[in-house]
């Protein structure tokens, strides 16, 4: 049974935490968190592995993995960041 990915990475002084796990419906899915929120989410089809002739668990491990690292990079490289805060509201100025 393939598991998931669970990592949490420091960057820009904040600390991230990246979950990957396997879905229903033949869906790989890796959530970033900050603070508890999540700030990102990024969902893929699997159905072409699960459905080969060749499927192996390793082989959907490793396509986990693979997005897994390339949402990490994403946040080293600055495509993933918090969301801006809102500015102050009309009422409040």
């Amino acid at each position: 049974m393939v598991m998931g990915f669970n990592t949490d990475i420091k960057h820009e002084g904040l600390v991230y935490h990246i979950q990957t796990e396997t879905r229903k419906g033949a869906a790989i899915e890796t959530m970033v968190y900050l603070k508890g929120a999540i700030i990102h989410c990024l969902k893929t089809g699997c159905q072409d592995l699960l459905g080969a002739p060749d499927y192996t668990e390793q082989k959907l491990r490793q396509r986990l993995e693979d997005q897994h690292r390339q949402v990490i990079g994403r946040i080293r490289a600055g495509e993933i960041r918090p969301p801006m805060p809102a500015g102050p509201s009309a009422a409040g100025t």
